[in-house]
């Protein structure tokens, strides 16, 4: 019994040093570790610090503009201690989501996703992630949303958009005088909320310090990973890359779709 216990410590050993050696080489570029084991804890003790990350939700959200940044953040719960940089480094992500009301909300693409809170009874947040989709365009006539946008990601350390989630963020001031980008596709009606806005219609993210805006739906994840790198360290956006089987694109100015949308000449 003693030899099984020795030998699994040694394995687990050996998991975490390749782990630790080869991720500096991923976060740079260098992909090719195939003998990469990726090791994955379950959270048994409570994290010293934790934050609180509430994802709006309404009636037409796109699912993939809410889902991939929560399906980074909520894999950080599994990252080990040593990708964190020790035991004392961990934070404890909780993932809310939050409506007008509490309940389901049918997203665009049709599947329902129970709101854990109404606007009333949301508790406080640390991060605001504001989604985009179809839905968004009554939403910015709807004062209770705007007026709560505004109130929240007043009080936020950090607040990041998907895709037209920009546009409630416009609509809301939040990104007044400052730069910011949205869906490409969709740029006049994306960006004619937010006239005081400098919006960059050349990027796949905007990082504008407290505030984040990403480009059309998948770029939300892209720019998750960009924001967990900067909050929490490349190593852990590289550990979630490896984790997820996500090839991420690491450069804010990648934007083939501005050209394509015929926002930019290439």
């Amino acid at each position: 019994m003693k030899q099984l216990v020795y030998r699994g410590v040694f394995v687990c050993s050996i998991a975490m040093a390749l782990l630790v050696a080869a991720l500096p080489a991923f976060a740079g570029g260098n992909k090719s570790n195939a003998n990469l084991v990726l090791p994955v804890e379950e959270q048994t003790t409570q994290p010293h610090s934790q934050k609180t990350i509430g994802v709006l939700l309404f009636p037409g959200f796109e699912m993939l503009d809410a889902y991939g940044p929560m399906e980074m953040w909520g894999n950080l719960k599994h990252a080990p201690a040593a990708t964190w940089g020790g035991e004392d480094k961990k934070v404890g992500i909780r993932l809310v989501t939050i409506a007008d009301q509490r309940g389901e909300v049918a997203s665009n693409q049709g599947p329902k996703t129970m709101a854990d809170y109404g606007f009333e009874d949301a508790p406080q947040l640390d991060y605001l992630l504001v989604p985009g989709g179809l839905g968004v365009i009554p939403l910015l006539q709807d004062k209770a949303t705007v007026n709560w946008i505004r109130t929240r990601a007043a009080k936020a350390e950090l607040v990041m958009s998907v895709c037209n989630g920009a546009s409630l963020l416009a609509a809301a001031g939040v990104l007044d005088e400052r730069p910011a980008t949205t869906n490409k596709m969709f740029w006049k009606h994306s960006t004619d909320p937010g006239p005081k806005v400098k919006w960059v219609k050349k990027a796949r993210w905007v990082d504008d310090g407290n505030v984040v805006t990403s480009s059309g739906i998948s770029a939300g994840m892209d720019m998750t990973l960009a924001v967990i790198g900067k909050l929490y360290g490349k190593d852990m956006a590289a550990w979630l890359e490896l984790l997820t089987e996500y090839d991420a694109h690491r450069d804010p100015s990648w934007d083939p779709f501005a050209v394509k949308a015929g926002l930019v000449r290439d």
